[in-house]
This record gives structure tokens, C-alpha cells and sequence, in this order.
């Protein structure tokens, strides 16, 4: 089989594993069958259907067959040459499309000056995407058994230009023989996608509670100055305690115009700068701030939960409250 056909039965695979487990959710696919759709009409559905998570799956390939592994790539730059050939190689499907200059303004996937406005670019979702991008990397390796290569960073067009949480997954290579074998496999696929949704639905548990539910944002005023509310008393490490991350960066910002007035607290975690602003003992409140966050312009603002200094799930956190009532 090609990548094509794999990465499809791959995909077809994660969407009844996920429709079967959360009958609720819709999942909108790019193609359901051995159709060609360009890049820009994968990202303009997404944007479109205003669709929470955009996964990509896709195949990986070499020139020489010793490597394998699987990886998850988040939009970024990258200074890694690997990293790069791979967005590069991925992007240059968009030389099956007619006319791709003039639909892409003059973007070269094989050009490194094409590159240049991906560095540019600001990456509200950076964060969320990090994190399932982490959760499926860890179910590749124990779920899977499959080789980790980590989650990096590259300059893919089709995750680059989606208005949500976005990841592309190279589910192993093809120019391996033994991995080739194991790809062209149902049990494979069963194993890849099984890997997949299980990581999907431990980063579903660990957002499901930062969701606004039943908070009136027309009771929420918006001011010139934002104040966050903050405990009377001190925070201590045996309390659950929520916060509004409000995005992940490569470079620090705090000397920004739009986190001015904010009071914002960086963390810096492998190279990201990540934001938070509020402490609160409830999620209720945490919710206010969220809501405040997002009218100011962080768009992608979303609560999270700590406990003895370190961060928990959302259902965690909810479960840790009830237990200690």
C-alpha cells in the first residue's frame, strides 16, 4: 500500500475508536476515500466547521532505511535540517495542484526563503497542541510499542494555517522494511490508531474541564485594565489552586503591549515561554478570568489546575476538591 492509502485507513481506524467512545462528538474528515484534496482545502474546512483539533496523519519516508520511529510535529520553526526536510517534503504536495504559486502566494516548498514568514507567525494553540502531541507520543511507545522520536517543531503548511489546536503525526517509515511490514499490517493500523485515541482522549479528560459551561459572558465587563482576582488568603501547596494559561511562545513576552497591565507569571519549559494569570481556590472563578482573557484577545485562554506546585488534569483536579469537601 501507499502513504495514502495507510494513512487513510489509519485515520478511518481513529474516527471509530473516537465516534464509538464519544458518540457526541462530530469528526469531520478531509477525505474518506482515494480523493486528492489540495492543502488549502484541508485548512479551510477545518476553519470553516471552527473544529476544536486538527489531526494529520500521515507516513514518514527516508533515503536511507535504517531509521524508524514515530513522531508528532506541532507548528514552530525548526534549526533542525531533519526536521525541515520533512516539512519541506510534505509541503511539496502542493506541486500536484494546478496553479499552486498563485493559490499559495508564491510560497516554494522547496524554497528555505518561503520559510521565512513561519517565523513570523504567533501560535495561539501552541500549548494545547504540545500537550496532545505528548500524550500520543507516550501511547506510541507504551500502547504501541513503537519507537519514540518525540514531539518537534516544523513549518507544516496544513497545521500552520487551522484556528485551533493542531498536530501532524508521521505514524512510522515506509522506506523501513520491517516498519513498512507492520504499516501494511491491520494490526499495525489497529495498533497506530489505538495509540492515537488513547491519546486523544486523555488530552479530551484534561480539557473537558476548562470548558465554559453555563457562564453568561454578557455578565462579564470588559475594562481597559484587567484585574484578576486573587485569594484572600495565601496560596499553600495542599489546595488545589486554577489558573488561565494564556499562551506558549518561543520567545519571552512579557515586555509585550498586549500583556501589559496583566500581571502575567512565565514559566520556561524546554525552550517555550508559557503565561498564566490568576490564582483562584475555584473553577468558577478561574472560568471569569478565562472568559476576560479571551474579549482581551487571547483567544486560546484556558484554565488549568495545580496541586503541591505541580500541574494536574482538570478531572484531577474536580476529583481532589470533591474528595476533600
Amino acid at each position: 500500500q501507499y502513504e495514502k492509502h495507510i494513512a487513510l485507513d489509519i485515520s478511518l481506524k481513529l474516527g471509530n475508536y473516537i465516534k464509538d467512545a464519544f458518540p457526541d462528538i462530530e469528526i469531520i474528515y478531509t477525505r474518506k476515500t482515494d480523493n486528492f484534496l489540495e492543502l488549502w482545502e484541508r485548512t479551510e474546512l477545518a476553519n470553516e466547521k471552527k473544529a476544536d483539533l486538527f489531526i494529520s496523519v500521515h507516513c514518514d519516508g527516508f533515503t536511507n532505511p535504517n531509521p524508524s520511529g514515530a513522531s508528532v510535529f506541532v507548528m514552530g520553526m525548526s534549526k533542525l535540517k531533519a526536521n525541515m526536510d520533512v516539512a519541506m517534503r510534505e509541503n511539496s504536495v502542493m506541486y500536484l495542484e494546478d496553479n499552486f504559486k498563485e493559490k499559495y502566494d508564491g510560497f516554494d516548498p522547496k524554497s528555505p526563503e518561503s520559510y521565512i514568514v513561519f517565523s513570523l507567525m504567533q501560535n495561539t494553540f501552541l500549548d494545547q497542541s504540545i500537550s496532545i502531541a505528548e500524550k500520543i507520543e507516550d501511547e506510541f511507545a507504551n500502547r504501541a510499542k513503537r519507537k519514540s522520536r518525540g514531539v518537534k517543531q516544523a513549518p507544516f503548511y496544513v497545521i500552520s494555517r487551522v484556528n485551533m489546536p493542531s498536530i501532524l503525526i508521521e505514524a512510522g517509515f515506509l522506506t523501513n522494511p520491517k516498519e513498512e511490514d507492520f504499516l501494511n499490517t491491520e494490526l499495525g493500523k489497529d495498533h497506530i490508531a489505538s495509540a492515537i485515541f488513547r491519546g486523544f482522549r486523555s488530552y479530551k479528560e484534561s480539557v473537558d474541564g476548562s470548558n465554559i459551561s453555563e457562564l453568561d459572558k454578557s455578565a462579564v465587563k470588559e475594562k481597559e485594565i484587567i484585574k484578576i482576582p486573587t485569594p484572600k488568603k495565601e496560596i499553600t501547596t495542599d489546595k488545589v489552586v486554577y489558573k488561565v494559561q494564556i499562551g506558549t511562545y518561543l520567545k519571552s513576552m512579557l515586555s509585550d503591549k498586549s500583556f501589559m497591565n496583566l500581571n502575567a507569571y512565565e514559566e520556561i519549559i524546554n525552550g517555550t515561554y508559557k503565561y498564566y494569570v490568576g490564582n483562584a481556590y475555584n473553577k468558577v472563578s478561574a472560568d471569569n478570568v478565562k472568559i476576560k482573557m479571551r474579549e482581551k484577545g487571547f483567544k486560546g485562554a484556558f484554565v488549568v489546575a495545580f496541586y503541591q506546585d505541580k500541574r494536574i488534569s482538570m478531572q484531577e483536579a474536580l476529583d481532589l476538591q470533591t474528595k476533600n469537601k
